[in-house]
């Protein structure tokens, strides 16, 4: 018996496996946070509540453009929001913030110290040194090879997952193909 194509076959296979693999719902890996857009929302809700705690510490403390109060002065204005910037600091967000002034626009920035991947969202990987300011500006470093890869994966995975299918899809159509030519060839006239 001639080899029918049987390569094609276990090529399909291999690549089935690996879409399914790489459609898999926890795509981001182990300790990767739920939702893109609830860190997002939450740390420019945290800066929001910074520049609010400021103005009143400026307020309650009759201090002038130019003064800088840090976070253990802002504690006591920011009730539980005290607990939320914790948690982001906790997870390697660090808050920089900056004096008052009138003339400037609030300029406060939560800087991500680690990288952090997202199980869902938009944008599934933000790598360390992405800094985020009220204005809506954010920052992303340039990538290093290895942070580029794991960005790219982590964003674009339903779309290979897509290409490794219709790869497989093609290695059966010729392994079909093969097959019927075979046994075409060995039918009696």
């Amino acid at each position: 018996m001639r080899n029918v194509g049987y390569k094609y076959l276990a090529v399909a296979i291999v690549l089935i496996l690996l879409a399914m693999l790489v459609f898999l719902p926890s795509g981001a890996g182990p300790g990767a946070l739920p939702r893109e857009m609830g860190f997002i929302g939450g740390l420019h809700n945290s800066l929001l509540n910074l520049d609010l705690a400021k103005w009143k510490w400026m307020m309650d403390k009759h201090k002038t453009e130019g003064d800088l109060p840090s976070m253990h002065d802002l504690a006591p204005y920011l009730g539980e929001w005290t607990n939320h910037i914790a948690r982001f600091i906790a997870l390697g967000v660090s808050y920089k913030i900056t004096p008052f002034s009138e003339l400037k626009p609030q300029e406060d920035t939560a800087t991500l110290t680690r990288n952090i991947s997202f199980q869902r969202g938009f944008c599934r990987f933000y790598p360390a040194g992405f800094r985020y300011s009220l204005q809506g500006d954010s920052f992303n470093p340039p990538y290093d090879t290895k942070s580029w890869f794991l960005a790219f994966y982590q964003n674009n995975r339903g779309l290979l997952a897509i290409f490794l299918f219709v790869l497989a899809m093609g290695n059966l159509l010729v392994f079909v193909k093969k097959k019927r030519s075979v046994s075409h060839e060995h039918q009696p006239a």
